[in-house]
This record gives C-alpha cells, structure tokens and sequence, in this order.
C-alpha cells in the first residue's frame, strides 16, 4: 500500500508539473533552458519496482536550437548542469550509473525554438570492481636445505605438520603424523629440526595460511627479501607465509610458493 501511495504521488508531482510546463520560446532564458531540460531527463527515469527507479544511461547531451540566449550566457548557466543533474536524482531517489557525462550542442537559428534531450549509453561505463581475491587452498613445500622423503609437497590440507619423522611421539604422548618429512639422519642440518617442529595451518576467515613454532628448541623463522621474521614459539597468532618466503626449520629451509 505505502509503495502504490509513493507511485501514485509521483505521478500526481509530474502531472501537475506538466500542466504547468509552458512551451519554449525563441526568448527563453538560459535557466528555463537548463530546468527544461531536467524536467526531460526526468521523464527518462524508468520504475523498477518496489520503490526503485533506474536511469539506464550513462550520456547525456542537450540539443538547443532557436533560442536568443547567446552561447556563452547558456554555457555559464549549463556549467552546473551535472551537480544540478545529481541533485534532482537524489531527489527522486534515483538508481543511476556512477558516471553520467552531458554535453550542450547549439544549433544553426531556426524559425521555431527547440530543446531536445538525447540519453544514449555509450559503452564507457567503469569496469566493475575485480572479485574478491580467492583464499588459498593449496601450498607448495620445496625442500632448499635438509634431506626429506621428498624434495616437493604439495598439499591442500588446512592442518599441515612439519617435522623429523614420520610419526614421532609429541609432547603429550601422542603420535603425530608429519606431512612434511625430514630424515632421521645426523648431517649438520636435519638434526637441527624437531620432531613436531611446526604447523602451517589454513585461517578459513582470510584464506591465509600461518606459520607457529610447535618445537620450542630450535628457531622457526620466515626470510622474506631478505628480512628475516622470527616465529615466537607457541605464539597462538602465528605469522602469514606468503609466496616466495622461506621458512627456516633450525637450519633446514623450505621454499613456499601459494
């Protein structure tokens, strides 16, 4: 009922308007110019339905011809055609483009004035906005310093362990199975991880995986050009790994790439 009120008051506002609306004159001033021709755009706004209006155009140009007004008078009123524009779309609530250009041409004298309105979409809207860049769902592992089952892993799990072992006895008695293996041998750089070493887990809420020292003994670090970031041991915030970092696991280096 409120929405068939609305529309029946807007149609009853330009009704009444029109009946006021007097025909152009060849002596017509530059402002009943510039309010003829809004009362026109006006009349291009399109119902969309509860309570919506749309103006589907993004152009504007505004044909005079016939007129006394000289150009540059009509120019210096016309200098504000666009925030006058704005303003009556503000007014009437109007769903409009986010560019909407206009343009006066004057035309050759002619015995009867005119004043037409052309609304075009000329193909130059802004490009929408990109999506929203998608969480990471997969991580590669390559394995720079250190001997492991493997010298690559590629993993999509939201939970991945690093360690010594591949089923080591935590802390709590536990096993925990590794994702990443390092080797149980003695070669100056193995030993040097833990065996529950660190996790890289996936935050679901920014699609970013972090890196937490599970270890305590041996450091866990990200060099990220050239700066090193160290990782606070059971610090429940962890770090962001980004793609290119290498994560230092005691003197064990794994390469990232997201």
């Amino acid at each position: 009922m409120k929405e068939r009120l609305q529309e029946f008051g807007r149609d009853l506002h330009t009704r009444v308007r029109e009946f006021f609306d007097q025909p152009l004159t060849a002596d017509a001033t530059p402002l009943d110019l510039l309010l003829a021709s809004l009362d026109e755009i006006e009349r291009r706004v399109q119902p969309a339905g509860r309570g919506r209006r749309l103006f589907p155009y993004n152009r504007v140009i505004v044909r005079i011809a016939g007129v006394h007004a000289d150009r540059f008078a009509i120019d210096a009123v016309f200098a504000s055609f666009d925030d006058r524009l704005r303003e009556r779309f503000d007014e009437l609530k109007v769903d409009r483009p986010s560019l909407v250009t206009t343009g006066v041409e004057l035309g050759p004298s002619a015995a009867t004035p005119s004043l037409s309105v052309e609304c075009i979409d000329d193909g130059t809207r802004p490009a929408p906005e990109p999506a929203p860049e998608a969480p990471v769902r997969c991580i590669t592992l390559t394995v720079v310093r250190g001997q492991c089952e493997q010298a690559e892993y590629t993993l999509d799990e939201r939970r991945i362990l690093l360690g010594r072992t591949a089923e080591p006895i935590d802390m709590y008695g536990q096993t925990r199975r590794n994702h990443v293996v390092f080797n149980e041998i003695r070669d100056g750089v193995n030993e040097t991880v833990g065996r529950a070493h660190a996790r890289i887990e996936l935050d679901e809420g920014t699609g970013h995986y972090l890196l937490f020292d599970e270890a305590g003994s041996n450091p866990t670090s990200i060099v990220r050009a050239g700066r090193t970031i160290k990782v606070t041991p059971r610090d429940p915030r962890g770090v962001r790994v980004q793609s290119g970092d290498q994560i230092q696991l005691g003197r064990a280096v794994l390469k990232v790439t997201l």
